[in-house]
């Protein structure tokens, strides 16, 4: 589960017959993988190719509904987040190349003042050009609030970084709550988009020399309004407000059992500080 810069390694999706294609994810096993199981959604990968080698980006949950992903899935680690690519380079705003004109369109922004939020950040994909762009998407966006986006929930972005880096390999679940709407909004084509009620990120870490455990879980939530307080949950809690069945594969790896505990456990502020 060492997060090495090795297709082996990072479990590297299978060449896409095309660019962007989408990837039978649940063959994948991948680590960070939700249940995909809502027959509203519609289920993508992204990968990107990085010295010959071919590596996933990240997988998400989409709404059509709402023009929104409702989760987006990646590894995290220092290969990753490391690098040189300068967000004026990277940032081309572009439709979803797995949905084309179905993804909602980020060209222009969004109407009203909301910011265009990435579910993904930039900064977590500065390991080269492709990679970074293709955070750009508008499926990876969501309307988002200016004070929560470049206030705690950017600090927050930078904190899940910082874990990241002291692991071998970290896995995020990052999404929005659509329940209660605070409303909805368009897109730069005129498209009506939901505003989401809320934002979580559920996180399994692999530390093989941690001191408190090889394994941790935590889950997390902001209301969206500016300045929201953070609230850190078990992953059975996060489940049950949000309805996702987080990391669905994490049984296989580490036995049921272990599994269950640790999706259950109340994240300890030791090791989430």
């Amino acid at each position: 589960v060492s997060c090495k810069m090795t297709q082996q390694a990072l479990g590297a999706a299978p060449e896409p017959e095309e660019p962007d294609a989408p990837t039978d994810l649940e063959k994948t096993k991948w680590l960070e993988l939700p249940a995909m199981n809502n027959s509203a959604l519609g289920y993508y990968s992204h990968s990107f190719k990085m010295n010959g080698n071919t590596y996933r980006n990240y997988s998400f949950g989409w709404s059509q509904k709402d023009m929104v992903a409702v989760w987006v899935a990646y590894p995290l680690c220092k290969m990753y987040s490391n690098g040189s690519v300068k967000r004026d380079d990277a940032e081309v705003w572009a439709l979803d190349p797995n949905l084309g004109n179905d993804s909602s369109a980020p060209f222009g922004g969004y109407g009203g003042d909301y910011d265009r939020g990435h579910q993904l950040p930039f900064a977590d994909r500065k390991c080269c050009l492709e990679a970074a762009k293709q955070t750009f998407y508008g499926t990876n966006m969501t309307p988002q609030d200016n004070g929560l986006n470049t206030g705690v929930w950017e600090a927050f972005e930078s904190k899940v970084r910082s874990w990241a880096a002291s692991s071998d390999t970290t896995y995020v679940v990052t999404g929005c709550t659509l329940d209660k709407p605070l409303g909805y909004t368009t897109d730069s084509y005129g498209k009506k988009m939901t505003v989401p009620s809320g934002y979580f990120k559920a996180i399994l870490k692999y530390s093989k020399s941690s001191t408190f455990g090889q394994w941790n879980a935590a889950g997390f939530y902001y209301k969206h309004e500016s300045g929201a307080k953070q609230q850190m949950m078990s992953i059975d809690q996060l489940e049950e407000m949000t309805g996702i069945d987080f990391f669905v594969n994490l049984s296989a790896k580490i036995g049921a059992d272990q599994a269950v505990r640790l999706e259950a456990a109340i994240p300890s502020t030791s090791v989430w500080q």
